[in-house]
């Protein structure tokens, strides 16, 4: 198990993802909203957001992360604006 407490544990995560699987627009929003943080370009919380929806459509994600904060991920994911 992998518990990230900051972006920088994040892009850790993310950069270790298997190559095979780093495809994914998903998983490059993740990437980018993380990497953004790193350099003062980007949001903390639009990379949790990231983060989590990342996480959850790869499978990893933890079974303890509040239903709400789940759907908000969610939605950020899906908006196109992103």
């Amino acid at each position: 198990m992998t518990e990230i407490y900051d972006v920088e544990e994040a892009l850790t995560f993310l950069q270790n993802w298997p190559a095979a699987a780093r495809g994914s627009p998903i998983f490059q929003r993740a990437l980018n909203a993380c990497f953004a943080v790193t350099i003062d370009e980007g949001a903390a919380e639009e990379a949790r957001n990231a983060l989590a929806a990342f996480a959850r459509i790869a499978g990893v994600l933890a079974k303890d992360e509040p239903l709400q904060r789940l759907r908000e991920a969610d939605d950020w994911a899906r908006s196109p604006t992103r």
